[in-house]
């Protein structure tokens, strides 16, 4: 997951908003503390990146 996120990978998740969307944002959020070695702010703030550039987008419900 990781190798693709750096190579451009875009991410859409589709489904639960109130308990598989937060679980992917962490899951995510936690690849990027383990691979960089940043903590919970810099890895929220790696997301909100990500869905400011249109590659993290959610259609979710809830």
């Amino acid at each position: 997951m990781w190798e693709a996120l750096e190579n451009g990978a875009y991410i859409y998740v589709c489904g639960d908003g109130r308990r598989m969307a937060p679980a992917v944002r962490e899951a995510l959020a936690a690849i990027h503390r383990a691979r960089t070695g940043s903590d919970d702010d810099t890895a929220r703030e790696w997301l909100a990146r990500l869905e400011a550039d249109g590659r993290y987008q959610q259609d979710v419900f809830a």
